[in-house]
């Protein structure tokens, strides 16, 4: 038995944070009444939605049906175990991206078993109410055996040669290169071998052509003088990823096989659609119910740079004839070097609108004519070809990105913050703003490197992404992953190769409504209102048009938000009122920069364009379009403040030179006489033109303080994050804690004259803060966050702008009251290697144990112990004027605990502090207290790895692709590692 005397108390008092499930039992009675938008019955809808979010809120899941390895029983587990756990859609994908040696055998993928199994899902998700969307391939984006040679992915070749004339030239031509044997010319020309400038003047260019036969011999007489034939043709693109091979020389299974389509093509884009599209939907048809969505995942399949109709399609969205400076595309100069690159940029900008109306509008349209929606990862990740990603997403109904979770471990703040990982998170955000498209979706946790891919994070290790994600304006995830999984298969089973493992088959899978609950919490209120940037980006119009990860911006600096445009939204969905620059659906901007790049910084310009595998300078474009600058002169004569240089010559080709006069003399009205350095600023009309300064100085100037700021922010900017959405009277601020220590700050939010309430989405519960004070522009209230921690700061109740709280502290102070220390015992199931009963004399990791059955475990373990409260203790309990409240706090745990305490179930914990408030349920004398504590499947795994089959527990693959676990992967700390203490409040 354990006792402690009260005066020991005065030796142990200190502060720290209430969170977790104790915070939310201790100010129950504090939680707030009739807050914000309410019913015609008085319910405060925003507050108790928070705690009971609606589907809309809840999180995704990518559902794998791995070498369609899949059975009746298995899609009915997974899907009311995904309904139960909070999890509200799936999005299933077909492909052999395995996590072993040697392919699983399953049906055939569109086979009479596949159907049945589809259709048998069908009905199911439409018995549970589950979402259902179905990605378009045996792969991620849109491949497969039905694809041809025409329909698939191409790219411009070409191939020159030197003559002499004059002479009868009668030869076969070089040939440009071949890939798989697929070959078609485009055009043949001529032209006067250029000097060492390699300029070429387009009176002097031969049309060939027609004098080329179909084998690619030349009839021709040539002139005096030296000549280039240059041969330009197209042929496959032979992409690594452009022709999908079956496992394991790629991530399909055998009859997924096949091409990538054209994406620059409507009839590709038919035909594919035709074949996969049209049939998944007639079985769903056939099944009573319906799919909910189409999905195109990823792009990873490398550039292209052509299409049969090509110089139809550069005509219809450039407005002249390619034909005369395709030698540009060769390395040669027509006219100059600069209208060449001019060409180059128009080029790729047709490649961006073919793949943003021929792809992915058309895709819309032919997903909305059969009344269902279209998902698309329309920004990478990596290697793509030049995009508009935002003009993509504006044409998707889901918009989603991703983030990884690799380096996590041993990162040295307890998580990877490298802003590779979430790099295209604010871009899809950000179209989800300048679209108006309410939610802006993530694949969420990936991860794909050696020693521990597979089971090897927990909810914990996962939150702080979660909260990353958040702040970049991610509103909803997209687990990935789960594998669907014949049950009789085994724990833990066969494994998609990447991501995590969201399924019943997980060590924690029972308890793990906890963290998906926080996470619909944390999605439910981001996806209220708009979001607050005071600034909008325009990223101009060289491509590739992307737009940065979130990142400090030099000339924004911390503490103000922002999005980014592109040429599309600025033309059609920009206006101006009030001096704001205002989309339709409700998002406004106090200023407009000119930024015409990615990013001025050369880190993040060349971080960007490395994982796209793209260059993107980070030295400001100084073309604008016509059409561009006759609208911003429109914009600030209405009263908008438009920030950045004046250009110097149109961003187009059309109408050269003409249209460089025409740009230039617009700019020269608009600018005036300014220089940029000694005259920085003009009125224009109700507006204002702004060159020289940046957005800081001039949202300072005009007495826009920042939106959110907190002491240390300029010494460590990075500690803590926020982002901010309005919703019609409410202001609502996520903030988080970026660091794994405890955190005590003043944070001050750009709201006064209201009530300060701190939701935490952890466990749903409110208070309204007692601890604030407002000054100027702000309202400063003090938080407490442990490490990882995040609140929700609400702005709803009117408060007179004098008003102030009327306490120190907006948690409660505790004092440590009892130390249980000492001996433990613990249970094990020996079913999975585990003894019966174990000691532990002291708590430590089971990796620090001597007996493998515990060293290797994994699962749930029970640890109990029994203790005493001294006679002292009853006045605690029994005080009638503020009595106090106590808390056993477990100290730290791997992964996630259960807690009971004489028989009464008192919660689920899965992250810090992991804490539980026990007044309810203590007593003096003979106290039982159990705690479950579930660790991961790797220990038991890569110990399996070691030991002969018919020895192992676990099944599972017996070798891991990529040595993702194996024999020699570390350990990770499990179980419950202390140090277990209780608490008492302290007045």
């Amino acid at each position: 038995m354990d006792k402690i005397s009260l005066r020991q108390l005065s030796f142990f008092i200190f502060s720290i944070s209430l969170l977790s499930l104790g915070f939310g039992n201790y100010i129950q009675a504090q939680q707030i009444k009739s807050r914000g938008k309410q019913t015609h019955s008085g319910q405060d809808t925003l507050l108790s939605t928070f705690g009971n979010p609606p589907d809309s809120a809840k999180s995704r899941v990518y559902w794998f049906w791995i070498y369609n390895r899949v059975d009746k029983a298995g899609i009915t587990r997974d899907l009311e175990q995904f309904k139960a756990k909070g999890i509200s859609g799936v999005n299933l994908i077909c492909n052999g991206g395995y996590a072993g040696k040697e392919p699983l055998p399953g049906v055939a993928f569109l086979g009479e078993q596949w159907r049945g199994l589809f259709r048998h899902a069908i009905r199911e998700a439409k018995r549970l109410h589950i979402e259902i969307g179905f990605n378009m391939a045996g792969g991620w984006t849109l491949m497969g055996p039905s694809v041809t040679k025409d329909h698939a992915m191409k790219k411009v070749v070409s191939a020159p040669l030197n003559v002499s004339g004059p002479m009868k030239f009668s030869d076969m031509l070089p040939q440009p290169q071949i890939v798989e044997g697929y070959y078609h010319d485009i055009m043949v020309q001529a032209f006067p071998m250029p000097d060492s400038s390699k300029i070429i003047a387009p009176s002097t260019i031969v049309d060939l052509t027609n004098r080329v036969n179909d084998k690619g011999r030349l009839e021709w007489e040539v002139p005096k003088g030296k000549w280039v034939i240059l041969r330009t043709g197209y042929t496959l693109t032979g992409h690594p990823w452009s022709k999908w091979k079956a496992y394991p020389e790629g991530d399909t299974f055998k009859g997924g096989e096949g091409y990538e389509i054209d994406y620059l093509s409507k009839a590709a884009l038919d035909d594919y659609f035709a074949h996969l599209g049209k049939f998944v939907i007639g079985e769903a048809e056939k099944a009573g119910g319906h799919i909910d969505y189409l999905w195109s995942d990823s792009w990873e399949c490398g550039k292209l740079t052509w299409t049969q109709d090509f110089p139809h399609q550069f005509n219809r969205f450039r407005g002249y004839d390619l034909k005369l400076y395709m030698p540009a595309l060769a390395g040669y100069a027509v006219i100059n070097a600069g209208v060449s690159e001019r060409f180059r940029d128009d080029f790729n900008r047709t490649i961006q609108d073919c793949i943003a109306e021929n792809f992915y509008g058309h895709f819309a349209e032919l997903c909305h004519e059969r009344g269902i929606k279209v998902g698309n990862e329309a920004g990478g990740p990596n290697d793509i070809p030049p995009q508009d990603v935002l003009k993509n997403f504006g044409r998707s109904d889901i918009l989603a990105g991703e983030f990884w979770v690799n380096g996590h471990r041993n990162a040295p703040d307890g998580y990877n913050k490298n802003r590779r990982e979430r790099l295209n998170l604010k871009q899809t955000a950000t179209a989800a703003h300048v679209y108006g498209k309410r939610q802006a979706e993530a694949e969420a946790f990936t991860e794909q490197e050696k020693d521990g891919t597979h089971w090897s994070l927990g909810p914990f290790d996962l939150k702080p992404y979660a909260n990353d994600a958040f702040c970049e304006g991610i509103n909803r995830l997209m687990l990935h992953a789960a594998t669907c999984q014949p049950p009789s298969d085994g724990k833990p089973g066969f494994e998609y190769c990447a991501g995590q493992h969201f399924t019943p088959n997980i060590t924690w899978w029972k308890q793990s409504s906890a963290f998906f609950s926080y996470l619909s919490r944390c999605q439910y209120m981001l996806q209220q209102g708009n979001f607050v940037g005071d600034v909008c980006f325009y990223l101009g119009e060289r491509p590739p048009l992307l737009a940065p990860p979130k990142y400090n911006i030099p000339s924004l600096g911390t503490g103000y938000d922002c999005d980014y445009s592109n040429a599309e939204v600025l033309l059609t969905r920009m206006s101006v009122k009030d001096g704001r620059v205002v989309l339709p659906d409700g998002m406004s901007y106090k200023l407009l920069v000119l930024q015409n790049c990615v990013s001025p910084s050369p880190e993040i310009a060349k971080e960007v364009g490395s994982y796209q595998r793209l260059t993107v300078s980070p030295i400001p474009s100084e073309a604008m379009s016509l059409q561009v600058i006759k609208k911003l002169r429109e914009m600030i004569n209405m009263g908008a403040t438009v920030l950045g240089p004046p250009p110097v010559m149109s961003a187009e080709l059309k109408n050269y030179p003409a249209c460089d006069v025409e740009v230039k003399k617009i700019a020269s009205e608009i600018w005036g006489d300014l220089d940029g350095k000694t005259r920085t600023e003009r009125r224009f009309g109700k507006g204002r033109v702004i060159w020289g300064k940046t957005p800081r100085e001039v949202l300072v100037a005009d007495g826009v303080a920042q939106d959110f700021s907190f002491n240390g922010q300029a010494e460590n900017p990075n500690e803590f994050d926020y982002i901010h959405r309005k919703s019609g009277e409410s202001e609502i601020y996520f903030v988080i804690n970026r660091t794994n220590q405890h955190q005590v700050r003043d944070f001050t939010f750009r709201v006064t004259g209201k009530q300060p309430e701190i939701w935490d989405a952890v466990n749903g519960k409110t208070i309204n803060a007692k601890a604030y004070h407002q000054s100027g522009n702000g309202t400063t209230v003090s938080l407490e966050l442990d490490k990882f921690s995040s609140y929700f700061v609400v702005f709803r109740k009117p408060v007179a702008v004098a008003a102030k709280g009327q306490e120190d502290h907006n948690f409660p102070q505790l004092a440590e009251f009892l130390n249980l220390d000492g001996n433990w015992n613990a249970r094990f199931d020996p079913k999975w290697g585990g003894p019966a009963h174990a000691k532990f004399p002291k708590l430590i990791s089971w990796t620090e144990r001597p007996e493998e059955g515990i060293k290797y475990y994994s699962g749930k373990a029970t640890y109990s112990k029994t203790f005493d409260l001294n006679s002292e203790a009853a006045t605690i309990l029994k005080k009638s004027i503020k009595p106090e409240k106590l808390f056993l706090d477990l100290g730290d745990v791997k992964d996630v605990a259960e807690i009971r305490l004489n028989g009464k179930k008192l919660g689920i914990l899965w992250c810090a502090p992991w804490r539980v408030e026990i007044t309810n349920a203590v007593k003096q004398k003979g106290n039982v207290l159990e705690v479950d504590v579930i660790n991961l499947w790797a220990n038991r795994v890569v110990h399996d790895l070691s030991l002969p089959k018919e020895k192992r527990i676990t099944k599972t693959h017996e070798v891991f692709r990529f040595d993702m676990l194996n024999v020699n992967t570390p350990l990770l700390k499990s179980g419950l590692i202390g140090p277990v203490r209780i608490f008492s409040t302290i007045h």
